[in-house]
């Protein structure tokens, strides 16, 4: 289940400078408990420079990533959710800003399928990722999913 992936890896903010800011607050519980290397966050962050805005998976949603030799130690999983959000790209219509970055870590390219998986039937569920846009506690995240 996605509450036990996450664990103790969920954290509300009022707001963060940028959408680069909102990607290293969103991982640095997996720097802190080692799942990632520093380095991984420098790759997810120069992903989105080199690639685009492609992790804003949905609405509300970024999913920021990169490839395992980047510097995962450990699959695993974390959420930030942000109360004002935040704006990935040049974007800056109002449905546009992102409330939620789960940050994905994967040691390979097959065995976070489950998480994924697990982690798309909530993206794809707009009532339930309003309902968590707006939760104000961590314990109401973790009920919701």
């Amino acid at each position: 289940m996605l509450k036990e992936i996450l664990g103790n890896r969920i954290n509300i903010v009022e707001n963060v400078k940028d959408w680069e800011d909102a990607i290293r607050t969103a991982a640095k519980p997996l720097v802190d408990d080692l799942s990632v290397k520093e380095s991984y966050l420098d790759a997810m962050i120069n992903n989105v420079k080199k690639y685009g805005t492609y992790i804003v998976v949905a609405s509300k949603v970024a999913m920021p990533h990169s490839r395992p030799e980047d510097g995962v130690n450990k699959n695993c999983l974390a959420l930030l959710k942000i109360n004002e959000g935040v704006f990935f790209g040049d974007d800056t219509d109002e449905e546009d800003r992102v409330h939620l970055v789960f940050v994905l870590g994967t040691t390979d390219n097959d065995s976070h399928i489950n998480t994924l998986t697990q982690l798309m039937e909530v993206i794809d569920d707009e009532e339930k990722i309003d309902r968590l846009s707006e939760a104000k506690t961590v314990s109401e995240i973790t009920e919701l999913l």
